[in-house]
């Protein structure tokens, strides 16, 4: 996709994955820049910059990577073939 790529109604909705009714509403509440070429139409870079506007950064660590349940000792040399036939 080209970065001034023009998208209708259905297609920046999809783009947005909202309703066509949800990107109406934020049109008619200037949220989202728009054409009017006898239709409605989109840019995409005029939507990544909605969307960026948006955006919330993460504040919280990362969780802690939980203990595995079993202790699980191995040696390099253990292999399946010794456990069998060792």
């Amino acid at each position: 996709m080209a970065m001034n790529e023009v998208m209708t109604e259905p297609e920046a909705a999809e783009y947005l994955r909202c309703s066509t009714k949800t990107l109406k509403r934020r049109r008619r509440d200037g949220q989202i820049a728009f054409i009017r070429d006898g239709r409605i139409l989109y840019l995409r870079s005029d939507l990544d910059t909605y969307l960026q506007a948006r955006r919330t950064a993460a504040v919280a660590p990362p969780p802690p990577t939980k203990a595995h349940k079993y202790r699980v000792t191995r040696t390099p040399a253990y292999d399946v073939v010794d456990l069998l036939y060792g």
